[in-house]
């Protein structure tokens, strides 16, 4: 990816809505969760880390 189209998608993120920054850190995070899970555990789906995730979010409340 160049310099520019990801100077370009940073300016795109910051001038983005409040709700559209949370989504994509969301969205970062289940998959940077998955990518390292899933290193040490095959078994490990997209599906399972979105399950704990969501768990996790309604303990917090």
């Amino acid at each position: 990816m160049s310099e520019r189209k990801i100077i370009q998608i940073l300016k795109q993120y910051q001038e983005s809505s409040i709700k559209k920054r949370g989504d994509y850190l969301r969205t970062f995070e289940e998959k940077m969760i998955y990518r390292t899970t899933k290193t040490e555990n095959p078994q490990t789906t997209l599906k399972l880390v979105r399950k704990i995730l969501n768990k996790k979010a309604e303990l917090a409340t």
